[in-house]
């Protein structure tokens, strides 16, 4: 196959989110060719396919809430956007309530948060402690002041299988992907010209898309361009239990220490998250896995909480990257204010694969039509970094600044 050495758009990151930026432009009946830069098509190191891939619609942001609810649909209903030829698509997606709780001093940011996701579509119910016991026999009520639990929209899938499903599906709409890594960008006038390749072939560019995920900071150091944007190592494990509590949901508690944790069923056991303190946690390519944080932070919390996780079994660990934004932990989407035809997807801190449907949408109405036409993501916009404008929501396993769990 001859490869042009010009596209009208270069999308740098085929991870999820790149694949999904892809995949809307490519269904635009105006699309241009569009290619994609993935330099490891295995994905044997990527994020995606390490993540929980979990889609909550409890954050505390009406845009985020609004992302997962069309994050749950598309998985959800992956027949509808992903079949080739009418095949049927499982991604063995299932239906899950998260559980979010709160420490009596953050009663009233969870109560503003589940009015918010109300009012955003979502049906997330808020519940005193006495309905949480009632409803949830397995959880310990110690220390809580409330609890918010989800009735519906929300769950998770198999990453592996999504992604793999989501990339099928962009190459039979005609996008080219290309093996290669982004090693400089020619910038004049404001503008991208060129970008350069590993193997030292350049490709001139219309617009380029940074979705590079844990690499976004790099990519766009490129450009010139300080982004927040950086790789940090999150380990997650498998566990077992000598009693295994039934009616099991997806938990997020915060921890006194700032910290929060994250707990699912997972096939026939459960799976944990926590992050380390942040004096631990550098930006990093390291995927070793830290199993101190299962002994010392994630087995005596669970132990704690819930009934049946008192004697509880390490059965399998991996590690993997979130593209944590040090700024406000939340998505940069849009232009850049001065390379003018540089386009943001990433920053998602933990939010990509649940988000990476709807922000891949958004950024291919800016491209190809100038504005957002389905849902405004312009709260996520490059210039709220310059402007010191910090969004209010981080994911559930990771350092807050409150005693909610979100």
């Amino acid at each position: 196959m001859i490869i042009p050495s010009r596209f009208p758009i270069v999308v740098v990151g085929g991870g999820i989110l790149g694949c999904a930026t892809a995949y809307f432009l490519a269904r635009h009946p105006d699309a241009p060719p569009v290619v994609v830069l993935e330099p490891d098509p295995s994905y044997a190191r990527a994020s995606t396919p390490r993540s929980a891939s979990a889609i909550r619609t409890q954050f505390h942001l009406g845009a985020n809430v609004e992302l997962s609810r069309f994050g749950y649909d598309f998985y959800r209903q992956a027949g509808k956007y992903l079949s080739l030829d009418g095949e049927p698509v499982d991604l063995d997606f299932e239906d899950c309530p998260y559980l979010v709780l709160a420490a009596p001093e953050g009663i009233s940011r969870l109560r503003d948060a589940q009015a918010q996701q109300v009012k955003h579509g979502a049906r997330v119910a808020f519940l005193s402690v006495e309905a949480l016991v009632e409803r949830l026999a397995w959880l310990r009520p110690d220390g809580i002041g409330a609890g918010t639990l989800g009735e519906g929209g929300e769950g998770w899938f198999d990453p592996k299988l999504g992604l793999a499903a989501l990339r099928r599906k962009v190459t039979s709409l005609g996008v080219t992907f290309l093996p290669r890594r982004t090693v400089a960008m020619k910038v004049n006038g404001g503008r991208v010209e060129s970008v350069k390749l590993d193997d030292g072939s350049s490709l001139e560019v219309g617009s380029v898309v940074n979705a590079a995920g844990a690499q976004a900071g790099r990519v766009a150091a490129l450009a010139g361009i300080a982004l927040p944007v950086e790789s940090r190592k999150r380990s997650a494990f498998v566990f077992q239990s000598d009693a295994p509590p039934a009616g099991f949901v997806n938990l997020v508690e915060p921890l006194p220490d700032g910290r929060g944790i994250y707990v699912r069923p997972y096939r026939q056991a459960f799976l944990a998250v926590t992050s380390p303190r942040p004096e631990q946690d550098p930006d990093t390519d390291d995927l070793e896995v830290d199993r101190a944080l299962f002994e010392e932070v994630l087995r005596p919390a669970l132990a704690r909480r819930v009934r049946g996780f008192e004697r509880v079994t390490l059965v399998d660990a991996w590690a993997g990257h979130y593209e944590l934004n040090t700024f406000d932990q939340n998505a940069v989407v849009g232009w850049h204010p001065t390379v003018r035809n540089l386009m943001f997807a990433c920053g998602l801190s933990g939010h990509g694969v649940m988000h990476a449907p709807g922000i891949g949408r958004g950024v291919a109405e800016l491209l190809l039509e100038g504005r957002y036409t389905t849902l405004d993501l312009s709260a996520f916009r490059f210039e709220r970094l310059n402007e010191g404008v910090r969004l209010d929501d981080v994911q559930p396993s990771e350092q807050r600044e409150h005693a909610a769990g979100i």
